[in-house]
């Protein structure tokens, strides 16, 4: 696979402090009935009840979008999303899964994130395509007591679904970075093309869907 999930290293943009786009609310919420439709392609596979896509261009501008902004809006309005781990592509390594509610989570962090929702495991998997980093995070309502094994074991689907979700919003994302082109990921077909009706997953033009008009 021409894109394949590379090792995160402690590059230049890791080591510089990631800064907030200046319309990072704005593009939280204007966008969020489009997502709501990516959304409902992948909710319920693999137990997913949330899901968003953090994305920080070579220059250290951060975008986020979410199917839950609140979530992102509280951490950006309580300036907690620095102290997020979640946020910070050089912690990440390769095939490996950063919890949300790991020792270096705060209780404030773990509050609004999973108790907040009522979500009781989160996720985010870093991957770098050339120097952009793309954050997947996702979070489960689900109780069942293997839930990190589980997550581990289907790491390749989750990045599958990451993968979607990207090739979904990167127009969105394109019109917000207009100096650097965002990446593609070329002919890559998510498999959720191969469990959901194909109908759905084509990309709405519609910009007034897309803006959430």
């Amino acid at each position: 696979m021409t894109n394949r999930l590379e090792l995160v290293e402690v590059s230049v943009l890791a080591q510089k402090q990631a800064r907030l786009h200046s319309e990072i609310v704005t593009i939280l919420f204007e966008n969020r009935r489009y997502i709501k439709t990516i959304f409902l392609d992948i909710h319920g596979l693999y137990e997913i009840a949330h899901v968003a896509l953090t994305i920080i261009d070579p220059s250290a501008n951060l975008v986020v979008f979410s199917s839950t902004p609140n979530i992102e809006y509280n951490l950006i309005q309580q300036n907690l999303w620095r102290n997020d781990p979640c946020f910070l592509p050089s912690i990440q390594n390769n095939h490996e899964l950063s919890w949300w509610n790991d020792q270096k989570i705060t209780s404030d962090l773990e509050k609004i994130k999973l108790k907040n929702n009522q979500l009781t495991e989160g996720l985010t998997i870093s991957r770098q395509i050339n120097d952009f980093y793309l954050l997947y995070s996702f979070a489960t309502r689900s109780k069942r007591a293997d839930l990190r094994a589980y997550y581990a074991s289907n790491l390749f689907g989750l990045l599958d679904l990451g993968d979607y979700f990207y090739k979904s919003i990167r127009s969105i994302y394109a019109s917000y970075c207009k100096i650097i082109a965002p990446p593609e990921l070329g002919d890559l077909t998510s498999r959720v093309s191969t469990i959901n009706n194909p109908a759905k997953l084509r990309l709405i033009a519609n910009h007034s869907i897309l803006r959430g008009e």
